[in-house]
Order: C-alpha cells, then structure tokens, then sequence
C-alpha cells in the first residue's frame, strides 16, 4: 500500500489560500466596511433608520476551509447587519435595503470590476479575480437576525451559528463571542492565528472536497454542502489519504440512503439539496472518486498510486513529487499489483 500522505499535504498547501490572498481580502474588505459606514448616513435617511451598523465576517474565511479555485474566483463573506426595533412589516422591503447598499458601494472605485445585487447578498467583483459578498441582516438581537433575501423575503438566520458548529467538531475552543462583541476582538485574532497553525484534518478534508467540487463547478454542490456533508461523515486517521477515501465512503453511504443535506443550524433542517438538479452526475462523480483511491491505497507503487488519485484531482495533485517506488514487502506487493501494470491515467 502506497502511502500518499507527504503529497496530500503539498497538495493542501497549493490549494490552501496563501496568506498574500489572505490579506488582500482582508484589506478590501476593510475599505468596504469604510465606505458602507460613510454612505450610512445617506442609507438612514432614505429608509428611515436611526440605529447603529455593524459587520461580521463569516463563512470558510473565518473557518479556514477556504481554497484557491483553478479560475482564481475566491472570495470573503462579511455580513452586514441594521441594528433596530421595526418589526418585518414594519422596516423597508429586503430589496429596499440591497437599493441603497449597493448605491453606497456602486460608486466609481479603479479596482471594482462591478456590483451586483444577488437574491441574499451584494457581491462586490474586483477586476483582480476575487470578490466580497455582503449579505444585508436586520435584528433587534444580533443572536436572531433577519436575512434580507430579494426572492423570498426576510428570513431568520444566523451564519455565526454555523462557525460554531463546525469548530466543535474540530473542538477548535471557537465562542460566538468571539465575532459578536468587539472587547473580545484579540482573543478571537489569537485563536485564528493558532487554528492556521494548527491545521486540524477536518479543515483539509473539506479543502480536498472543495477543490475536488471546482473541477465541475457548474454540476457540484456549493462549498456549504461539502462542508456539512465532510463534517458529518469524518472519518479521522493520521494519513490524510485514508481519511478522505473513508469520508467519501460514509458520503456516499448516506446519500445513497437518503439524498439530503440538512442544515445544521437556523433555519435548521432546511434541505440543501432542495432544487439541486445535478443528483446523478454527482453521485456518479462521487463513486469514480471513491474507485480510484480504492485503487490508489492498494496500489504499492507511490508514483502509480499518485496518478489514481490525479486522475480525481487532476493536476494540482503533486504526482511530479511521488517516487517511482514499491512500499511494503512482497506478500503485499504481490495482491496490490495482481501481475500487471495498470494505467489510471487512461481511466
């Protein structure tokens, strides 16, 4: 059994967001959050509105289970949340708010490409290759806000939740506090510099899927329910090979039982899959995946096990650094091979 582990972990480093992109976004998303807060004014006048703004960054930013796409398309959340007491008849309509925000952000600026205004957010698009999604909230309790959602209305939820419960599978220490009040704001730097340092396996499992899922980006499950599909089906072990083939494996399982991907948190149990139309080519794609590292881990030889796992990766996955070698002794050797040479890349 070849052992893949070492070109898993430069694999994840190639796909990981390097720390450069990183701070770009971050500085981006700080200019952002400077012009919303200087066209507020402008945004409380017209819909009527006295009460403070805040902004919350959430998503695979925040959870480090962000990736580099192959199109270079990556991208921060930060959620931007009106702070007040009107009821949802009374405040103004969920398009009323995207109106007004995005005339705060649509004014010229060199390096944005353009806004556009989404169903559940504003996505801010730079001509660099990444944008910013602001996705607008309404709350008199930052612990139950409102969505404002263009096609379906206001709707309760709450994406810090989500951060929660994924950080307890990784029992990562992460506290909703932590984004929700700013006297805890060192703390929560301290805690996201050390889950980079230490990158839990889960956190690269989810990469593994994500970057797997961008190969296909128009027929794949968004980004949120691989995260949620990983994390319930985890399978941990101190090879980072193994641990994906046995997580695809539980994946599989479970759709196979019953396709859906439940959220975790507010508006709990809603169906993700709900209106997703690519069910057969992914559960297709999903067992072609599982067949090669099946194929890989019995393989003996690393630089032919290498190219099993490319052929589902392709080629970002690091094969230039596998050596043309046999692990393991004979008896082993022996099953694994079965007296021929394949070829998976010809898969």
């Amino acid at each position: 059994m070849a052992n893949c582990n070492l070109l898993f972990s430069e694999y994840n480093s190639i796909i990981r967001l390097s720390d450069e992109r990183r701070q770009q976004l971050l500085e981006v998303r700080n200019n952002l959050r400077i012009r919303l807060r200087r066209g507020y004014s402008i945004i409380s006048e017209e819909l009527g509105l006295k009460n403070e703004i805040i902004h919350q960054s959430q998503g695979s930013f925040v959870m480090d289970t962000i990736i580099s796409p192959i199109r270079g398309d990556y991208d921060i959340d930060d959620g931007l949340y009106f702070i007040g007491s009107l009821d949802r008849k009374s405040r103004p309509s969920p398009s009323e708010f995207h109106k007004w925000v995005k005339y705060a952000l649509d004014r010229g600026h060199d390096d944005i490409e353009k806004v556009i205004d989404k169903s559940t957010c504003i996505r801010v698009q730079y001509k660099s290759g990444f944008h910013v999604d602001i996705p607008i909230y309404y709350a008199d309790n930052i612990d139950c806000p409102d969505l404002a959602d263009v096609n379906r209305g206001w709707i309760l939820s709450h994406p810090i939740e989500f951060i929660e419960w994924f950080e307890q599978k990784v029992q990562s220490g992460f506290r909703k506090a932590f984004i929700t009040e700013s006297r805890l704001f060192d703390e929560f730097v301290q805690w996201t510099s050390d889950i980079r340092k230490n990158d839990h396996q889960l956190r690269r499992i989810v990469r593994f899927l994500k970057a797997w899922g961008d190969l296909r980006r128009e027929e794949m499950p968004c980004g949120l329910i691989m995260t949620i599909l990983a994390a319930n089906n985890y399978y941990p072990h101190q090879r980072d090979d193994i641990s994906l083939k046995e997580t695809l494996i539980k994946i599989h399982a479970s759709l196979q039982q019953n396709f859906r991907c439940e959220r975790p948190t507010t508006p709990k149990g809603e169906n993700l899959f709900e209106g997703y139309k690519n069910q057969d080519a992914f559960m297709k794609y999903l067992g072609y995946f599982i067949e090669n590292a099946k194929k890989a881990l019995e393989e003996p030889n690393e630089k032919i096990a290498c190219k099993y796992w490319q052929v589902s990766l392709r080629d970002r996955f690091p094969c230039y650094l596998a050596k043309d070698e046999i692990n393991g002794n004979s008896a082993t050797i022996s099953l694994g091979i079965g007296g021929s040479i394949r070829k998976p890349w010809c898969y």
